[in-house]
């Protein structure tokens, strides 16, 4: 078997402090070789972001450019199409027949596990890593996410991965969040607490106007 492969997708709408802290954490959880970045191109899950997926994914390849480990994937990018995170991980698997895929979500992405696409064939894809905010209860996960989870539950660390398992990130998600990022910057305040690429996304103007308060 080749060393796992980190799988960390999303909308990174813009990427922020908290996006890059929690992709170090798995990084280092896991002793993981190399975490790819998939911005997701058309989110079946959500309303598209008012920012192109090629430049979320430009800012994204900015923000890891001096993170060793961490790597922008465009595939997502790409893709026609809503992209669901199935076909991207049986993409990846097709790729990579040796390899476990170690992939990355939120608490909030967890409990609404049930509506994505082929959802428990997706925890028969590799070894799912859950990341949950602060103040998050897993005792709110609905009663068919929960049971798997219970079932599947393994220690974070990387003599634990295995496929078909799930782990849970010791430390906790930044409280730092895209949606205050967007307001921020709607209403023209500065941002460089917040985001690394602070100036890319100021002068692009993409969100100056924004009135989404999604």
């Amino acid at each position: 078997m080749h060393p796992p492969l980190g799988i960390y997708g999303g909308t990174f709408d813009p990427v922020h402090y908290g996006h890059i802290k929690l992709a170090g954490i798995f990084r280092d959880t896991f002793k993981l070789q190399e975490v790819r970045l998939i911005p997701t191109g058309v989110p079946p899950h959500r309303p598209p972001p008012p920012v192109s997926p090629q430049q979320r994914a430009d800012w994204v390849a900015e923000a890891i450019a001096a993170q060793p480990g961490l790597v922008l994937d465009e595939r997502e990018v790409r893709r026609s199409g809503y992209c669901y995170t199935i076909d991207t991980l049986r993409e990846l698997q097709r790729e990579h027949p040796q390899t476990l895929l170690v992939w990355l979500i939120g608490g909030d992405s967890l409990a609404g596990l049930p509506g994505w696409r082929d959802w428990q064939q997706l925890l028969e894809l590799g070894h799912l890593v859950v990341a949950a905010r602060p103040g998050f209860d897993f005792a709110t996960l609905p009663p068919p996410v929960s049971d798997q989870l219970q079932k599947r539950l393994a220690i974070a660390s990387p003599e634990a991965l295995s496929h078909g398992k799930i782990s849970v990130l010791p430390a906790p998600l930044l409280s730092v969040s895209s949606t205050a990022l967007r307001q921020r910057l709607a209403r023209g305040e500065d941002v460089s607490d917040l985001t690394p690429v602070a100036a890319s996304i100021v002068s692009s103007g993409l969100y100056r106007q924004s009135s989404d308060p999604v």
